[in-house]
């Protein structure tokens, strides 16, 4: 599967609400976030994957071809590098979103609350094959 799309999505979806980790760490959190990859040119489509979780579950998880209009309450943005990196397990879960290596957009104070809830989806997020 290739990240970001249609397809890595829905296998996305499908891993967080198999995993119990995630279920336990999200069970009180109501988020829809946004994993956006940066464009070099500003003219060129950004695209990105909104995830609808509530209460441990993902209800929804979509690709879209340019993610730059989607209105969410958390964005995550890096280069498509830095994502394979992330997603490869080349960096660890949560610093690269606390040193600047990604972009955080949202409410910090409620992001640092469930943070162990995304060190979980990003762990989840490195399980799923990347493709060529």
């Amino acid at each position: 599967m290739h990240f970001p799309s249609a397809e890595w999505a829905e296998g996305f979806r499908t891993a967080l609400n198999q995993n119990p980790a995630f279920q336990e760490a999200a069970k009180a959190w109501e988020a829809d976030l946004l994993l956006l990859v940066r464009t070099l040119r500003a003219d060129a489509p950004a695209p990105g994957i909104r995830l609808d979780l509530a209460l441990g579950t993902c209800r929804s998880a979509t690709f879209h071809e340019d993610a730059r209009p989607i209105a969410a309450g958390f964005v995550f943005e890096g280069t498509p590098e830095n994502w394979r990196k992330l997603l490869r397990r080349e960096l660890e879960p949560v610093r690269p979103f606390i040193d600047g290596t990604f972009t955080v957009r949202g409410n910090l104070a409620k992001a640092l609350r469930f943070s162990r809830a995304a060190k979980v989806l990003v762990e989840t997020a490195s399980g799923i094959s990347l493709g060529a």
